[in-house]
Order: structure tokens, then sequence, then C-alpha cells
């Protein structure tokens, strides 16, 4: 696969390069200290340390597709189903410890960062930032997210908008269709399936080792004069085909 020459996506949303990180961090109060050069440093070590091993300690985690990892360069935009409460976790397990160093979560900024607690925690392990979906404030999130991309980092994303738990995959939100239209970077569907609930998935009374599959689909890209609703439409199906 050819490299990703990517667009310049502050032009594109009206923001000036290099000043898109102050400005839009300022509008939508989210902290540029997640990605300090130290701050990942740390990140990696608790990761590689404590993480990784906890999530498969209480998770066997098959990949499925793992060659395709490689065959997309960073910035790029990961996007997956959300049917778990720690799949983003697992997401993060299955990738190849340098492809993960440049990942940034697009975690729900009513849910996750609703809780100062949760919302640090995600800011420091995961790299997490809060996204909105719904109402006034999503056009600054994607700009955020756009801006991220235009550094050259890979963001996982889920555009379903919220948890489908033992349900199946709802629509994805039109934005991440906006947001891929408008950078022009490649996107790697990832899948979650459930094959066996842990200790996470019942009740919590005993511990058991669940298991889920993980799947790495091809990267995709689009053609620039797709619409919206037609890349959000085929990032839906690459999901779950992955």
């Amino acid at each position: 696969m050819a490299h990703l020459t990517l667009r310049r996506p502050w032009r594109m949303v009206g923001l000036a390069r290099r000043r898109p990180s102050t400005e839009l961090s300022r509008r939508t109060a989210v902290p540029a200290w997640p990605r300090w050069r130290w701050v990942c440093a740390v990140r990696a070590f608790l990761q590689m340390t404590l993480g990784v091993p906890f999530m498969r300690l209480t998770y066997d985690i098959d990949v499925a597709g793992a060659p395709n990892f490689g065959a997309v360069a960073a910035p790029c935009l990961i996007v997956s189903n959300h049917s778990m409460h720690p799949d983003w976790a697992m997401l993060l397990t299955s990738m190849p410890r340098g492809f993960r160093r440049r990942v940034i979560l697009a975690a729900a900024a009513d849910d996750i960062f609703g809780s100062r607690f949760l919302g640090l925690s995600a800011s420091l392990v995961g790299n997490a930032f809060p996204f909105v979906n719904t109402g006034s404030n999503v056009r600054e999130s994607l700009e955020f997210a756009a801006a991220r991309l235009g550094e050259g980092w890979r963001i996982l994303i889920f555009p379903e908008g919220e948890l489908t738990v033992d349900g199946p995959m709802e629509g994805f939100k039109p934005g991440v269709g906006w947001l891929v239209a408008h950078t022009g970077v490649a996107v790697l569907p990832m899948r979650v399936e459930m094959l066996r609930p842990g200790i996470w998935d019942d009740d919590g009374r005993r511990f058991r080792r669940g298991r889920v599959r993980v799947s790495v689909g091809q990267p995709v890209r689009f053609d620039p004069q797709a619409s919206y609703s037609e890349v959000t439409a085929a990032l839906q199906e690459a999901v779950r085909n992955a």
C-alpha cells in the first residue's frame, strides 16, 4: 500500500497551521499534557508493564488480520464497533507496541469525562480526549481530531456514538465521514467480538477469564469527491466485514 500523503486539515477546517493545538484546546477545554513527550513515555511504560499484561490475564485476546497494522502509516483513523466497556483496552492490547504509541482515543465527553477520575485516568493511560458526538460542540470535537491527525497521530474512534452491549452494531454517526473526507487519511477498520464472557461481563462474583476476537481489516481510502454519507456507510460495512 502506498505511503499516505496527508492533506492539510487545518486549512480545510479553517485553522491556521501551527496554531490548532492551542486554539482548539482552549475552546474545547482539552488539555495538551497527555501528548507531552515525557507523558507519552510514562504511558508506554504503564501500558507495557500493567495495562497489556492485565488485559491478557483477564481475557484471551485472539487477533485476526494483524499484518494489516503494518499496511497503514500514521496518521490514520481507526474505527471500531463499541460493544464492551473495556473494548478500547482490548483494541490497544491487540496493537503492536510501536503502533500503539501514536494512538489517541476519542472518548465520550459525557461518560468517561463526566467523572474527573475516569477522565484523568483515560487521558493518562489511553491518551484520551473528550469527544462530543451530539449537539453544537460536535464540530469542535471533529476539528480537534483533524488537527491531531495533522500532527501525525492515529485516532481510535467508536462511530456508533454509544455502547451497544449484547446488541447489533448501531449505525455510524456522520461525523466520521466528515472527518475522513476533510483530512484524506486512510482508515483502519477493526471489530471486537465476545467469544466467552469474562469477569467484567457477568456479576463480578467470580473470576472468569474471558475470550474475545479482535479482527483487523484492510486499510481503506476514499475518493476526495465522496460524500460524507457515502464514507460513513462504507466504513460501517468495513467494520462489519473486518
